[in-house]
């Protein structure tokens, strides 16, 4: 519409300066065409040739991001979780509640048995006035601890995989673990995976012990609960029931119940060997991988340039091209007559309708090269 009103105010122009005897012609109008096809032919050689190659450098970055990414992911995923109703360790909006309730579970876990570690490491032999952890005290801090493994891996910063499924939360949580993996998030992961590995290396006697005295009470509780319903059920048993039905009836209804214990000491042992090739492979790699998208993203910045220089050949061919061209044909046909009206609409006709692809291609790049994931 624009450029309509623009050929309207130049055709009323030219119609003034004929009446008054001005010689019209412009050698400008005339070379404008022909330089700028050649400055644009030029223009888009040499641009092809730069996009091919920086678009090919920054693709290979982000396949081997995505790769990365990818082993990632398979690595970090958790061969046992635990999820509880309302998980205490996430936000309500979905981030890890690490630096308070983590770090205060961890704190719990490797103090309940300190002293063998101090034992062990030190020498130093356990007080007589320090208290043996309570069953229901075990039991419970191995249950939390676990809890925290699962929400650890399953979230911000690490991925959520789908594994997370908390009313209220987990659109929260996906919407994090979705976010763009950057440096800022790897420097989270290492925080996170660094404090949990050195607690590790300080404690994990302590934590296997309390492992396994965890599964031990466990059994036992299991057993205490599992007897006393055997033994309500026995005496609503017919009195003729033989011995060997009896027992039939405990290994068949009981005893799997008794059997079935949490294996602590393998669980933790698994997410610990998982923190340490985190730390040692995933951490390193993804990394490397990052920085190297980044770089070529930042130093070729394929989206941004080619967007300006389609914008540029849009407007050179607009303005340079198509608009001296239309005013050339006015300047020669001022003095309009009836019997060219045919001829000269064939004119703008093929001008317009040849000139038409080249501008919904230019468009047509122009939005395809808006949605990559580039620079």
């Amino acid at each position: 519409m624009k450029v309509l009103m623009l050929l309207n105010k130049l055709l009323a122009v030219t119609i003034r300066l004929k009446t008054r005897g001005i010689k019209l012609s412009s050698p400008i109008l005339e070379a404008l065409p022909a330089l700028h096809v050649t400055v644009i032919g030029v223009v888009a050689a040499f641009f092809s040739a730069f996009a091919i190659y920086a678009y090919q450098k920054v693709n290979d970055a982000k396949e081997k991001l995505d790769e990365a990414l990818k082993h990632s992911m398979s690595v970090s995923t958790p061969n046992s979780m635990m999820f509880n109703g309302n998980n205490v360790y996430l936000n309500q909006d979905g981030t890890l509640n690490w630096d308070n309730r983590g770090k205060e579970t961890l704190r719990r876990a490797t103090m309940l048995y300190s002293y063998l570690d101090y034992e062990e490491k030190y020498g130093v032999p356990r007080s007589s006035f320090q208290r043996e952890p309570s069953p229901e005290e075990v039991i419970s801090v191995c249950n939390e601890l676990f809890s925290l493994f699962t929400t650890i891996f399953t979230t911000y910063p690490f991925w959520n995989n789908n594994l997370v499924h908390i009313q209220g939360q987990t659109d929260s949580v996906n919407q994090l673990c979705s976010k763009e993996f950057d440096t800022k998030r790897i420097q989270e992961m290492q925080r996170i995976v660094g404090y949990l590995n050195w607690t590790w290396s300080t404690s994990n006697r302590s934590l296997m012990t309390l492992a396994s005295r965890g599964m031990e009470f466990t059994r036992q509780q299991q057993l205490k609960e599992q007897k006393e319903m055997f033994e309500k059920q026995v005496v609503n048993m017919p009195e003729q029931m033989p011995k060997s039905e009896q027992e039939r009836i405990w290994k068949q209804f009981h005893q799997p119940h008794v059997d079935r214990v949490t294996d602590f000491q393998g669980i933790f042992v698994s997410y610990f060997e998982k923190l340490h090739v985190v730390e040692r492979d995933v951490i390193p790699l993804l990394s490397s991988s990052i920085s190297s998208f980044n770089t070529y993203n930042e130093t070729f910045r394929v989206k941004e340039t080619t967007l300006k220089v389609i914008t540029l050949i849009m407007f050179n061919m607009v303005f340079g091209v198509l608009l001296p061209l239309v005013t050339l044909n006015l300047l020669v046909g001022v003095n309009f007559k009836w019997s060219n009206f045919w001829f000269s609409s064939f004119e703008y006709f093929v001008l317009f309708s040849t000139m038409f692809p080249y501008l919904w291609a230019c468009k047509f790049l122009f939005n395809k090269v808006k949605k990559l994931n580039f620079a």
